[in-house]
């Protein structure tokens, strides 16, 4: 159970705390034009963009979780979560949640994949970070 339930809230939490700040913050900085925590509907569900997102980072946060093994023995993985969430969430969206929606990926990619690539890769630590926190009582049992 922990192995599952654990890393899916550490993803959620992950999105909400860390990826969606980064994006606000990016914004308040005017390096991008859209502002975290979206409440713009995600079709079809209807519901808002940064829980849909939430989602979907909980369930990349249990992959994370078993690619990396992370583990209260294991010693954490902080730059393999930094490289997981940067590249792996930013191509999916990419190449698979954007397509599915209508926006190919052509010319010149770099000003979309850049805050992308950055969120993500916070995404990523912030979970991590969430992992070890939610796991540290396990290590005495």
């Amino acid at each position: 159970m922990q192995k599952l339930i654990l890393p899916f809230v550490s993803g959620f939490l992950a999105a909400l705390f860390f990826r969606e700040s980064t994006l606000a913050l990016l914004h308040a900085a005017g390096l991008i034009d859209a502002a975290g925590f979206s409440t713009a509907p995600f079709l079809p569900l209807g519901i808002p963009e940064f829980i849909a997102n939430a989602l979907w980072s909980a369930v990349f946060g249990v992959v994370m979780a078993w690619l990396l093994r992370v583990a209260p023995e294991h010693r954490a993985p902080w730059i393999g979560a930094l490289v997981f969430g940067g590249i792996v969430l930013t191509a999916v969206s990419v190449f698979v949640i954007d397509p599915a929606r209508g926006i190919w990926p052509s010319g010149n990619m770099l000003p979309r994949l850049a805050p992308g690539f950055i969120a993500n890769a916070i995404w990523g630590w912030g979970a991590l970070v969430f992992m070890r926190a939610f796991m540290a009582g396990s290590e005495a049992r």
